[in-house]
């Protein structure tokens, strides 16, 4: 065996090594390859789970928000629509002229108005005079009804139209709205 055969047993012998040496890393490469496909893809599946929710969270806050603005345009638009109902009763009430109910005001309350005064708006001066005689103390501005002030001063008792459709209206308003609006 020669040199050249010696050379060339060696070379064929790097050769292979090499050779085997490539081999092994093609291999560990694709193992390392396949390790980080497979971490990227549990983080792509992470990540994607994490969107999802964020996504769910963004539309169930948007929904409640969309909910509570329609509930407000409601509420604010019932509110316009009882506030409507309450100016329009307060017309009415200016417009109205009765005597007898004028009259049973008075007589219903007479004991407070024989030694104090009785206030009335202009409208109904002489309905309420002829009544009340000596006792009429002036105008005031209301829509009707009347105003008993106990002598001294000390005692008012507020009977102006204006007045009664307040009380009324507050013990009556959900009962209003739950005619208007029925759930």
């Amino acid at each position: 065996m020669g040199l050249e055969a010696v050379i060339q047993e060696i070379l064929e012998k790097g050769r292979q090594e090499s050779a085997a040496l490539v081999e092994g890393a093609k291999g560990e490469r694709e193992r390392l390859l396949g390790e980080a496909r497979k971490e990227m893809a549990a983080v792509m599946v992470q990540r994607e789970a994490e969107a999802n929710a964020a996504a769910e969270r963004r539309r169930v806050q948007d929904l409640a928000r969309a909910e509570l603005e329609a509930k407000r345009l409601v509420l604010n638009g019932q509110r316009e629509v009882l506030d409507q109902v309450y100016q329009e009763a307060t017309h009415a009430l200016r417009d109205l002229v009765d005597g007898a109910l004028l009259g049973r005001l008075l007589t219903a309350n007479a004991a407070a108005w024989r030694s104090g005064k009785v206030f009335s708006n202009a409208r109904d001066e002489r309905s309420v005079r002829a009544i009340v005689g000596s006792a009429y103390a002036g105008t005031i501005a209301c829509a009707g009804g009347v105003v008993i002030e106990a002598e001294g001063g000390a005692k008012r008792l507020d009977l102006r139209y204006e007045t009664l459709l307040k009380g009324v209206w507050d013990d009556a308003l959900r009962e209003v709205a739950r005619t208007l609006w029925p759930a």
